[in-house]
């Protein structure tokens, strides 16, 4: 994964950079020919211009051209005047005398009047022609024509083409290996997130990369430790739930299997019978309860909010109703001190369960003769009772499944699961829940509802 992003990375880069170098490189051969080829134009068109010139004022011209206008050899170059006809006058050379010649540069100038250049290729020689008119009251009587080996300034062309590609190449070839180092610099923390991630997925979750950097990735490697530790959460929660949900099961069901067994025998009178019977339908009802309870966990994820205004006090005045011959048994007195002008915005069904367990939690672990008060001011929502309390390092775990405080608190107990529904409940409707308590001296449960209209 490592080399293959790396080299991706570097392909990309190089590519990138030797088009854009390539670009260049053409450019810039292409203005150093023109540059020089131009400055090549510039000198014979002046010396066309000097000779047209010389002619055109009647000034000798044929010992400056039978002296070669500057020229030392043939190879050099030539210098030719010729009439409107094309017919040679004069020739630096000395052997065209008399010929006739229509290239493109001559017909330039004699036809049209005007200055004209040419570049040839003659015996695998780079060759330049160039072409002036003679003017005689405003009509063209001559042409100068300058002819000239410029295989030099190919050859010098060339060499800076070379010289260029060569840089290039050189260039190139340290970006790219530049660009390896950064793509398996880059790739190298990606690596070990990829490698952190298959660590995971065969099921060591908790796994951690240490990556310390300030950019994106460095936010990435953030983002997936914190994943990762929840995961761990997750998968820690997952095995605890399956451990819990096995002993709340696996108790009842013993004792139903050791009193099934008893009345198979038929040792028992009937006394004994209803007894072992009534024992048979308590640890049902308890299981019953517990997979109730279960499925409306495992539900609450699926299930779609049915939000509408509910007056709080109607709401908290039913389940006090329900939940007053609880509460009658151990002498709690219950007060709903909510006012009737204090609307929500909840789904009926799963308020009602928050009341519910809320409220029963407190009547349940509450002292013979205490009380159970319901308060609601300014969007909070609170059961305070004086009961036994919860002790300070239960608090942070007291919304978990399972989670029970038997060492702490008093009474039969349930399956620990109630109060991690009500904080998935509140969570589901965007509230927020939490709980402070004294040990000895009761419990307060606070919900902090957002979306509350009061009148």
């Amino acid at each position: 994964m490592k080399k293959r992003l790396a080299c991706r990375l570097a392909l990309t880069y190089g590519l990138i950079f030797i088009i854009a170098v390539a670009v260049i490189n053409i450019v810039l051969i292409f203005l150093y020919r023109s540059n020089q080829l131009q400055k090549n134009e510039n000198y014979y068109m002046s010396l066309c211009s000097v000779l047209s010139s010389m002619a055109e004022n009647n000034i000798r011209i044929t010992d400056y051209i039978d002296t070669g206008a500057g020229f030392t050899d043939e190879k050099s170059g030539r210098v030719l005047l010729l009439d409107t006809d094309g017919k040679v006058i004069l020739d630096s050379g000395g052997e065209m005398a008399g010929m006739h010649l229509t290239n493109p540069e001559f017909r330039e100038a004699s036809q049209k009047g005007i200055p004209a250049a040419g570049y040839y290729i003659l015996d695998e020689k780079g060759m330049a022609m160039f072409s002036h008119p003679v003017l005689l009251s405003g009509r063209v009587s001559a042409v100068v024509l300058v002819s000239v080996y410029i295989q030099d300034i190919y050859d010098d062309i060339n060499r800076f083409a070379k010289q260029t590609i060569l840089i290039s190449v050189m260039v190139a070839a340290i970006v790219i290996a530049a660009s390896v180092w950064t793509g398996r610099r880059l790739s190298a923390p990606i690596t070990k997130l990829t490698a952190a991630a298959e660590k995971i997925s065969e099921g060591n979750t908790g796994t951690n990369v240490n990556i310390d950097r300030n950019d994106e990735i460095g936010v990435l490697a953030d983002s997936f430790n914190k994943m990762s530790s929840e995961l761990q959460k997750i998968e820690a929660g997952r095995k605890r739930f399956i451990s819990d949900v096995s002993h709340e099961l696996k108790t009842p069901l013993a004792s139903i299997k050791a009193l099934v067994e008893a009345l198979l025998a038929g040792k028992t009178d009937s006394d004994e019978c209803r007894e072992y019977l009534g024992d048979v339908d308590h640890e049902i009802d308890r299981m019953s309860s517990l997979v109730s309870s279960l499925l409306t966990s495992a539900r609450l994820e699926e299930t779609m909010l049915k939000k509408e205004p509910l007056v709080l006090a109607e709401e908290v005045e039913r389940v006090i109703k329900a939940l007053r011959p609880l509460a009658s048994q151990k002498l709690i007195l219950l007060h709903n001190t909510c006012h009737h002008g204090v609307v929500v915005n909840a789904d009926r069904n799963m308020l009602r369960e928050v009341l519910i367990n809320l409220i029963d939690n407190a009547i349940k672990y509450g002292l013979e003769g205490g009380y159970v008060k319901v308060e609601c001011s300014n969007g909070i929502f609170k059961v305070i009772d004086n009961g036994c309390g919860i002790l300070q390092q239960d608090l942070q775990s007291i919304f978990d499944s399972f989670y029970r405080v038997d060492r702490s608190r008093t009474g039969e107990g349930g399956s620990g699961i109630g109060l991690f529904i009500v904080k998935r409940i509140v969570e589901l409707h965007g509230f927020d829940i939490s709980v402070s308590s004294t040990y000895g001296e009761g419990s307060v449960f606070t919900v902090k509802f957002g979306d509350m209209i009061s009148y």
